[in-house]
Parts: C-alpha cells; structure tokens; sequence
C-alpha cells in the first residue's frame, strides 16, 4: 500500500450521530451502549498503537498479510497525515470510553494503479462480525465519491474470499485478481 492519509470531515448524519454495535442487526450491543465513527486524529498516535497491540496475531496477519510487532510505522504516520486525498483513514470510537475498536482506510495509489483507492479494515477480534467494519467501509465509500473515487480495491486472503463477497453486496464488483498469496477485488463507485 502507498502510504497516504486523510481527515474525514462532511460525515454523513448518520455516521457523525454514531450507532449501536448491533447497527447491522444480528449483532450484539456495545456494552455502555454506542460507538462513532470519528476520523483519525493527529492526536490519536497512542490510541491506534493500542487498538493494534489489542487485535490478535492473526487479524495483523489478515489485514498487514504478515507479523508485525506494531502497527506498520510508515501507515501509522500516512493515516496521522491529514490528507483526505491520499488517504483517507476512520475509526469505530466507544461513544464514552474513548477507547477504539476499529481503523479503516482509503488510500489512493494502490498497486492496482493511480485511478484505484485501497480499502484496508482493521478491526479488534472482540467487535469482528458486529457492523463495526462495514460501517466504517460505508463512511470512507462515501468520502471517496465526494471526493471523485470511482473504484476501490480491497487484498485479502485466499481463505477470505467471503469479504470480497460481502464488499459486492454494496459496491459494484468489476473484477476478481488472483494471485496465490491474495484475491484482490475492484468495485466501482459511480453505481452507488
């Protein structure tokens, strides 16, 4: 990933209102109640560095495709960066806690080529499968129609097929990259 960053500001209602955990239905509610999806601070350096020491080795695995001590210095610093344009970055945040369960990006850049944003999540193994991802996922898409993305990119896993499902459930799917280490799906924008 090209190392880039934004602030998100211009949150939809919605987002800036916050949400249960369970927002997607099926899911179990914060325990005092609300998370909100707030965009990275310059100020947030310590609380992403815990956000990350919080996840297991394997969602670093799932989201960095390798082990990592800590969160990735040269990402660090392009999310603290505050460039909407390169990267856009936004994270779940406890409403009365402070405390953050998720980080989603859009970097514009990527290895697809210039004219394709990438989409990285990660998310504390705790709040996985509870809406916390796709509404940050949501938020950034948003963002980046704003801002003229017309498509993004998300690398996964071969065994994680089923994110790139589930991203084709919202966005319109363009196409499938395999590669034996990964599956990189597409999807335009300009259909939402």
């Amino acid at each position: 990933m090209v190392a880039m960053t934004a602030v998100i500001v211009d949150l939809p209602e919605f987002f800036r209102c916050g949400f249960s955990a369970g927002w997607h239905g099926g899911g179990r509610s914060a325990e005092s109640g609300e998370w909100d999806l707030d965009p990275v601070r310059k100020g947030d350096r310590d609380a992403l560095r815990t956000l990350f020491t919080n996840c297991s080795p394997d969602a670093v695995r799932r989201r960095f495709f390798g082990r990592h001590d800590e969160l990735p210095r040269r990402y660090l610093e392009s999310v603290l960066a505050s460039r909407p344009d390169l990267h856009d970055a936004v994270v779940a945040r406890h409403r009365y806690a402070g405390h953050l369960a998720g980080l989603a990006s859009l970097a514009t850049g990527s290895d697809m080529g210039p004219e394709i944003a990438e989409l990285g999540v990660l998310v504390v193994d705790a709040w996985q499968r509870q809406g916390l991802g796709m509404a940050m996922v949501e938020a950034l898409v948003a963002r980046g129609r704003q801002r003229g993305v017309q498509r993004v990119s998300a690398c996964v896993l071969p065994d994680r097929a089923r994110v790139l499902a589930a991203l084709a459930r919202r966005l319109q799917p363009e196409r499938i990259v395999r590669t034996p280490h990964c599956l990189t799906g597409v999807y335009r924008l300009d259909a939402g």
